[in-house]
């Protein structure tokens, strides 16, 4: 079925039906079998969207940070994501592609904060209107009829120095990644109690701007360390951090564990459970089902989640043997060793 926000796109199809159009995240691959013309196509921030939308319809689609085509577009169609500032940077990286008046459209749940459409369209265009609403959305389209500046991808990261058990890092971070611009305290809490690690496979998941990973990379440099996540954003950051810190480390793009191989004599992660603007816990108790299979005995997970989040039942179910490293009123860090793989 789809999404609420693709059912408000397909009541005004007839705006996609010439030209070459950019949907941007679309939450659903099925909108793009629904709307007929095949000069559309998909950009994606989030693998798991991207891997949907290619297993589901014959048009071109792409998985990066950054849109990189040179064709003109005649129409870009947003969904409003979490981080307006990721907006802001969308906007600025596809507008010099689009022809002139192009239209330029975003969907968006009410309560995301879709009404801020004509502020962000502003740099762009001077008239912006609310065409379609229904099912708690909301549908707003601008004419592209302002000068528009060249992209460059480096005005919009910004780089962060801390300072972790004596371990100097430097972070790039742009829009849309984890706690832009800072490191959580969560993470921070989790890195203070990772002295030292196993000297074989290491995984981040859920690496964000790849503190963890790259903490983990200089503190044991013989490790191999692997780090993943759904945002082609993170990714980025992370492949930029690692750069920067002049470690050597395994970026990979994965919907939870489904495209992570080998074997791990530790995990490390600080597991996301919101999924847009939603709290989702399903991430995380899908990871913690899978991870044994990926985890050699004996090896260790660490974990740093929300106090109010019962984690414990889901780490006792699937590895066993659980310690509370470190516990305040916001944050907990968990360890839980798998003494034995489960067949």
């Amino acid at each position: 079925m789809l999404s609420p926000q693709s059912q408000l796109l397909l009541r005004n199809a007839e705006l996609f039906e010439n030209g070459r159009w950019l949907i941007v995240n679309a939450s659903d691959g099925a909108i793009f079998n629904e709307l007929k013309n095949p000069d559309i196509e998909g950009f994606f921030h989030y693998f798991d969207q991207y891997q949907r939308a290619k297993s589901s319809s014959k048009n071109h689609h792409t998985f990066s940070a950054f849109y990189t085509g040179s064709q003109p577009l005649d129409g870009v169609v947003i969904y409003m994501p979490k981080a307006k500032e990721q907006v802001e940077m969308l906007l600025a990286n596809i507008a010099p592609i689009l022809s002139s008046e192009a239209k330029i459209l975003m969907v968006g749940e009410n309560k995301s904060g879709i009404k801020s459409s004509p502020k962000l369209f502003k740099p762009y265009s001077d008239n912006t209107i609310k065409i379609d609403s229904a099912r708690h959305c909301s549908l707003y389209v601008a004419c592209l009829d302002k000068p528009v500046k060249p992209f460059d991808s480096k005005r919009w990261q910004h780089h962060i120095k801390v300072e972790v058990n004596n371990q100097q890092l430097t972070l790039c971070s742009i829009p849309g990644v984890f706690n832009h611009k800072q490191l959580d305290k969560a993470t921070e809490l989790l890195l203070n109690q990772i002295n030292s690690t196993p000297k074989g496979n290491l995984l981040d998941f859920g690496c964000g701007t790849g503190v963890i990973g790259i903490y983990l990379a200089k503190i044991t440099p013989q490790a191999h360390v692997t780090m993943t996540d759904v945002s082609a954003i993170a990714l980025y950051c992370a492949e930029e951090s690692a750069k920067l810190n002049n470690v050597d480390v395994n970026v990979l793009a994965s919907n939870g564990l489904s495209q992570i191989k080998g074997s791990f004599d530790g995990v490390y992660t600080n597991p996301p459970f919101h999924t847009g603007i939603k709290t989702d816990y399903s991430v995380t108790e899908n990871f913690l089902h899978q991870l044994p299979q990926l985890m050699k005995p004996g090896a260790e997970l660490k974990l740093v989640a929300n106090s109010f989040l019962q984690y414990e039942p889901l780490l006792e179910k699937y590895i066993g043997n659980i310690e509370i490293l470190a516990n305040n009123t916001k944050f907990k860090v968990l360890q839980s060793r798998l003494l034995q793989r489960s067949k």
